[in-house]
């Protein structure tokens, strides 16, 4: 797991936010570039696993293997989940994916600029935005697992005719499993006329997962932040004391 500069969170983040799954950030709107579609047309490209880590231990060649034996599986080597673009990188980043990657300070400088005016960001260590192309399980991302809302993502653009990002309380010893046909206790993010199009989930107490719907997109900005703490607890205060914690 990436040495992550957030383990050092305040203490009281752990109670004060506890049991929150997910929160519509009390921001602007963020607003993409008017050359961004061309950038994301261009550059997107499939995200292909590059290494193991502790959680997918499974080599290429030990994967390839599986497949055979089942071929509905997801090969993450050779099975792309997504599609994405790598905006912004540091040594402190995910090296465990493929990368298509631009310089997005210089390409997309309204977008950059935006994050920096309207975040709590002490600094920025990468910015990616990926695109599903299959129904992701639901699982915990690898990195940033706290106890708190901690996971940012903006939605870039959403065309689908339902929502399709959920989220599950867990428990410790949670593992992956696929996305359940029947989602009515499920958590559902909202997709359509939201408050904000910036929120930040629970990584650690919720697993989330993706629905991919057949003829329809949507793509998320996914971003790694060293927080700036003081920053950071007012604008969830203030989130909270507009739209709610969500807490059900």
């Amino acid at each position: 797991m990436i040495q992550s500069y957030n383990r050092n969170y305040p203490p009281h983040f752990a109670e004060k936010y506890k049991g929150i799954p997910y929160l519509f950030l009390d921001t602007p709107k963020f607003e993409m570039d008017e050359n961004f579609h061309d950038v994301w047309n261009e550059y997107k490209k499939p995200v292909l696993r590059l290494r193991t880590d502790e959680r997918d231990t499974m080599t290429f060649e030990e994967a390839a293997e599986y497949k055979k034996k089942n071929p509905k599986w997801t090969n993450q080597w050779t099975d792309a989940i997504w599609d994405g673009i790598v905006a912004h990188s540091t040594g402190l980043s995910d090296d465990r994916w493929s990368e298509s990657r631009i310089d997005g300070y210089k390409v997309l400088p309204k977008f950059f600029k935006s994050l920096h005016d309207h975040l709590p960001i002490l600094r920025l260590t990468q910015v990616l935005f990926w695109s599903n192309n299959r129904t992701v399980g639901m699982h915990k991302d690898f990195n940033e697992q706290f106890p708190w809302p901690s996971s940012i993502r903006i939605m870039i653009e959403d065309h689908n005719p339902e929502p399709t990002f959920f989220l599950m309380p867990i428990a410790d010893d949670f593992k992956t499993i696929p996305l359940p046909e029947d989602r009515s206790n499920l958590i559902q993010l909202p997709h359509k006329d939201t408050p904000s199009n910036a929120f930040m989930y629970n990584n650690k107490n919720f697993a989330h997962g993706a629905l991919k719907i057949e003829g329809y997109s949507k793509i998320l900005c996914s971003l790694s932040i060293d927080y700036d703490w003081k920053k950071l607890e007012a604008i969830l205060d203030r989130s909270i004391e507009k739209y709610g914690n969500n807490i059900v």
